[in-house]
């Protein structure tokens, strides 16, 4: 075998001409200005960037607290006109103040009903408690057990024995 080695043709560039460098190094410097000129530009628009991302931060702040107060707000007018509304059906059936946390719903047909089985319960029980009791008396009808130091265990004796 044969030790052959091929060396690939070599090309050389061409030797270039004072024109052409003059052209060359005029636009590596119109391009370095073009290229300041847009740096120049994106620090400017990343400061305005900044500065409205900024505002928008802050007006979105501003936007949720209002959210959140009228959310608060619309809260509050739900539980008072609701607290009104039972007051108002308590009001309508005399419910007494002890039974009032009986009454308990979410729309006034809730709160009627509520009443109503509270009265009625109000009025089964005071209805047992006005019927007629029997009260037993022990030993009702006889006489009395003398005291150990009264008069009629002294006449008792005397009219044992004989004694007047």
């Amino acid at each position: 075998m044969s030790d052959e080695t091929t060396t690939a043709p070599t090309t050389e560039a061409p030797a270039e001409t004072p024109a052409q460098e003059n052209d060359l190094q005029a636009q590596v410097e119109r391009i370095k200005s073009e290229a300041r000129k847009w740096e120049t530009r994106a620090k400017e628009n990343s400061a305005a960037a900044k500065r409205l991302a900024e505002i928008e931060e802050a007006s979105k702040t501003e936007t949720q607290k209002l959210a959140e107060r009228a959310e608060a707000a619309e809260r509050a007018l739900a539980e008072a006109q609701a607290d009104a509304l039972r007051s108002k059906v308590i009001a309508k059936h005399a419910i007494p103040e002890d039974y009032h946390e009986f009454v308990v719903g979410a729309t006034e047909e809730e709160l009627t009903a509520k009443a109503e089985k509270v009265q009625k319960l109000i009025a089964a029980q005071s209805e047992s408690a006005t019927t007629t009791r029997h009260v037993v008396v022990a030993d009702e009808g006889k006489t009395p057990a003398l005291a150990l130091n009264g008069d009629g265990i002294e006449s008792a004796l005397k009219s044992a024995l004989g004694i007047h």
